[in-house]
């Protein structure tokens, strides 16, 4: 275990590595079905199916790269090796994702190419994201530091989730009103953003320290050890929090687009993702004030009234009016949702120190990984419904001759309900969890205490005292 402190240059190299975490999952959210039923001519229900399954796929990679890595033994550690030689793969699977098939007559080759070509890249993402998420509880054994550098690496997922967001919807809108190519639309995506998310990948490969201590025993790979950390309360409480927030957001990013561009058929849907991440980054530094006193579960919570009652004031807005109000009640939302935006990854390593007092080693990977494998799987479901709710609604692709096609009403109702309407519903549950969600920060300080003494002088070597109290948070926490 490696207890020096990290310099400067570090945290900001591994907080730089959420670029690809932060941008690369908001572009492909936001655009990417878009881009199926806009560009390549899919049916909504048919470009949903695919990523589902796609997304199925990707969630039963991520408990077994989770077990994988957590069972790794190099000089360069668990986590590292994955990150960097994995990066390659990531950028070309990035880029084979937005080749232009749409010319294709065949539907169901466009589909099948679609299909293999997620397939491909959500694998390869897998065995980047999953090491580096495990980083996180890793990169430092001081929680101060810890919550410190994971704040600074949301802070750049944020960032890199405007920039993921608004420029590609920009160049979106620039395609569609035809100052742009086809060609140029895809060497931008593709090309220039699979740089962008990997050279960070790379730096954090050769240039940072994994610290956790790493147990002599091994992760077996079994569908028992995949599912032990929910075990857990308080990580399956965790996952239900993240689930709700995750998916809430999943919705949002890829149903604006629809709804400014045929609902309300003014304004924009990249003002309506700045101002929604703008607010986040504002919010930053006051969660960072308040992270280490105030109990993450409460700081989750507190503004989501807030946010149902702007979303649903965005959902419900007439076209007619100005779009000035919905935009307000766009930042009215955000600044409800910000604590529950940042806060599921701050929870994450608390988490996994309540796992390794159970189950005494460290499974961080695990952890991560079946976290990821039940929100792809949920937002895998959750992005199939709206794409088959636009279908059964009547949606109208757009055409050559009619870039924006008129839509019947029942299909901008369709709209309105996919992405409100979810929105309401996971975001209210996500409230009501939290409330009840059992580790507090001072629960939390307790565990990391006697984690430190047991890895000292062993789990036979805990005094009467501290078995007993190891019992009483088992009765809370276990």
């Amino acid at each position: 275990m490696d207890n020096a402190r990290m310099k400067t240059g570090e945290k900001l190299i591994f907080a730089w590595g959420d670029v690809f975490g932060g941008g690369a999952q908001a572009l492909i959210s936001v655009l990417y079905l878009i881009f199926l039923t806009d560009i390549v001519g899919l049916d909504p229900a048919f470009a949903g199916a695919i990523v589902m399954v796609s997304k199925f796929w990707d969630a039963v990679c991520d408990p077994l790269v989770g077990a994988i890595t957590d069972n790794a033994r190099t000089r360069m550690g668990r986590r590292r090796p994955f990150i960097l030689f994995g990066s390659i793969a990531v950028l070309i699977g990035f880029c084979l994702l937005w080749v232009p098939t749409g010319g294709w007559t065949s539907v169901a080759a466009r589909g099948a190419y679609a299909l293999l070509t997620l397939l491909f890249y959500n694998t390869v993402d897998t065995f980047v994201a999953i090491p580096y998420s495990s980083l996180s509880a890793e990169i430092s054994t001081d929680i101060h530091e810890r919550n410190g550098v994971n704040i600074l690496r949301l802070a750049f997922s944020t960032v890199a989730s405007a920039v993921c967001t608004l420029v590609p919807t920009m160049i979106l809108d620039a395609y569609t009103d035809r100052a742009i190519g086809l060609s140029t639309f895809y060497v931008l995506i593709a090309v220039g953003f699979g740089i962008f998310f990997v050279i960070p990948l790379v730096l954090i490969g050769l240039f940072t320290k994994e610290r956790a201590a790493i147990t002599e025993t091994k992760t077996k790979i079994e569908v028992a050890a995949f599912v032990r950390p929910l075990r857990v309360k308080a990580f399956r409480g965790l996952v239900y929090l993240y689930l709700c927030q995750s998916i809430s957001m999943d919705i949002l990013g890829s149903g604006i687009i629809y709804f400014s561009k045929y609902v309300l058929q003014s304004g924009s849907s990249t003002v309506f993702l700045g101002i929604f991440i703008g607010v986040q980054l504002i919010m930053f530094p006051i969660i960072h004030k308040i992270v280490d006193r105030v109990d993450k579960k409460t700081i989750y919570s507190f503004g989501l009234p807030l946010a149902l009652v702007g979303f649903a004031g965005v959902g419900l807005y007439p076209a007619a009016w100005p779009i000035a109000g919905a935009y307000a009640l766009t930042a009215v939302t955000a600044i409800g949702f910000a604590g529950a935006q940042l806060v599921s990854w701050i929870i994450f390593p608390d988490a996994v120190d309540v796992g390794e007092l159970k189950d005494v080693d460290r499974a961080t990977g695990s952890y991560s990984g079946i976290m990821t494998f039940i929100r792809k799987i949920s937002s895998a479901i959750a992005i199939q419904v709206f794409g088959l709710m636009l279908s059964l609604t009547g949606y109208q692709n757009p055409t050559e001759t009619n870039p924006i096609p008129d839509q019947l009403p029942e299909a901008l109702i369709g709209i309105r309900i996919a992405m409100a309407g979810s929105f309401i519903l996971l975001m209210g549950l996500g409230w009501f969890l939290a409330r009840r969600y059992v580790l507090t920060n001072a629960l939390s300080r307790r565990v990391r205490e006697l984690l430190k003494v047991r890895n000292r002088v062993g789990p036979e070597g805990l005094s009467t005292v501290e078995k007993a109290e190891l019992a009483e948070l088992g009765k809370v926490l276990f």
